[in-house]
């Protein structure tokens, strides 16, 4: 492996308008997706007769509506982000779409997989660990037969819809940003920042925002410096696949932005003990994956 992943960009053309041209692209097939299936959302609950289901006009959020209904609604709207960054990434900017993932010209499964089973296991030990000493906040809500209709649903579009944000976020905008500096530090922290902004907007913020938006930036910082010091992507998607589909599958929040039929929800969420726990995480996983390292960090 002889080129740097945040170099990979060089390998197609990068003039500015192209960069806007793209980013206008991905923003109109993502958001015009998502607006056109919030409709069709929208005149099927006014249609179905039934009072309990309706959008709360304080919280813009769907109320008595079925979880996998409106989780699918959500992330089928990446399929349609991914579109555009396809786009954007192999006519406008005229190259490889695996450069936003790797320089190699293949993919480590391998390497994902041992990612994914690694943050797993530590989301899961922190989460025994915090459930024993709080057990009062979480509520077992595992329905068999809805969780196991679920399962392949979250497991491909949760998945989708973190894989698309690695891309864009870790690959497409920090491998553009580095383009005008060699600093990276510069696109690590750029991409950090524009990866907590859209998720200023999730309904859990409303339980300590500033905490909460730190946690966000801090998890964009770790998924973009261990993307950088591991010369790929592979790590950055396993970890945030493995995260989201926690949330998903295992323990959500009931005021959380994507409701889902998980095992366990707890009813109140502690911003403090969320980012304290998550950091210890991010330590662990990368000094497993990093320890025996001797490659340095690219000059910041």
């Amino acid at each position: 492996m002889t080129e740097k992943f945040l170099a990979l960009a060089q390998t197609g053309k990068n003039q500015w308008w192209r960069y806007l041209l793209s980013i206008l692209l991905i923003l109109v097939l993502w958001q015009g997706s998502g607006l056109i299936i919030g409709i069709f959302l929208w005149l099927f609950i006014e249609a179905d007769g039934n009072p309990e289901t309706r959008i709360n006009p304080e919280t813009s959020q769907f109320e008595g509506v079925d979880p996998l209904l409106f989780y699918l609604a959500i992330n089928l709207s990446f399929v349609f982000f991914l579109i555009g960054l396809y786009l954007a990434v192999r006519f406008i900017h005229q190259r490889r779409f695996i450069t936003l993932i790797s320089p190699r010209n293949k993919i480590n499964w391998n390497r994902i997989l041992q990612g994914f089973v690694a943050f797993s296991l530590l989301l899961i030990v922190f989460s025994v660990i915090e459930g024993i000493s709080n057990s009062a906040n979480y509520q077992l809500t595992f329905s068999p037969g809805k969780f196991f209709l679920f399962l392949p649903i979250a497991l491909i579009f949760t998945s989708l819809q973190t894989s698309v944000e690695e891309f864009f976020f870790r690959g497409y905008l920090m491998q553009g940003i580095a383009l005008i500096t060699r600093k990276s530090i510069i696109p690590i922290l750029a991409t950090s920042l524009l990866f907590m902004l859209p998720h200023l907007l999730n309904p859990e913020l409303k339980s300590g925002f500033f905490i909460l938006a730190a946690y966000y930036f801090v998890f964009g910082l770790f998924l973009a410096w261990i993307t950088v010091k591991d010369n790929t992507l592979e790590l950055a998607l396993a970890a945030h696949a493995s995260n989201n589909l926690y949330v998903a599958l295992l323990v959500n929040f009931a005021g959380g932005a994507l409701p889902s039929h998980s095992v366990f929800t707890i009813q109140e969420l502690n911003p403090i003990s969320n980012l304290v726990i998550s950091l210890i995480i991010f330590a662990l996983f990368y000094w497993f994956f990093f320890r025996k390292k001797k490659r340095e960090m690219p000059s910041s």
